[in-house]
């Protein structure tokens, strides 16, 4: 096998383990209180099915979530924005390791939790449905 192949294997296993442990991470969210984000947000005492995107003014996919998610929150008044940028301790705390993450949150829990860029589809269909 050739170094090139090395590297392209070596490099394929070592994604793999990140996307794994970021996965691992957020799914460690599911469950919590959000108690601990009602300082920055507290509209989360609310009813019924909201989002907090968790996002970075420096991230690529987030310049191009944030408009869809503005839209959406005018819409619904259920999205709730959390530059991570800013709150980095609290980030942390919540098991933040990637952005855009978006938050399912009901009842005062965080019910799942979304990595990367998703569809205004599956974004209405999380708010009009029970969690």
């Amino acid at each position: 096998m050739d170094l090139t192949a090395i590297l392209t294997i070596g490099f394929v296993v070592a994604l793999l383990g990140w996307f794994l442990y970021m996965g691992h991470a957020a799914k460690a969210a599911v469950g919590r209180s959000v108690s601990f984000l009602r300082q920055q947000i507290p509209e989360l005492d609310g009813d019924g099915p909201m989002l907090v995107y968790c996002y970075s003014p420096r991230c690529g996919p987030c310049r191009h979530m944030t408009p869809v998610m503005d839209q959406l929150a005018e819409e619904t008044g259920r999205v709730f924005k959390f530059d991570v940028s800013r709150n980095l301790e609290l980030a942390q705390e919540i098991g933040i390791r990637a952005t855009p993450t978006i938050l399912l949150v009901d009842a005062g829990e965080v019910r799942q939790v979304l990595i990367g860029a998703q569809s205004p589809t599956k974004l209405r269909q999380l708010l009009n449905s029970p969690a």
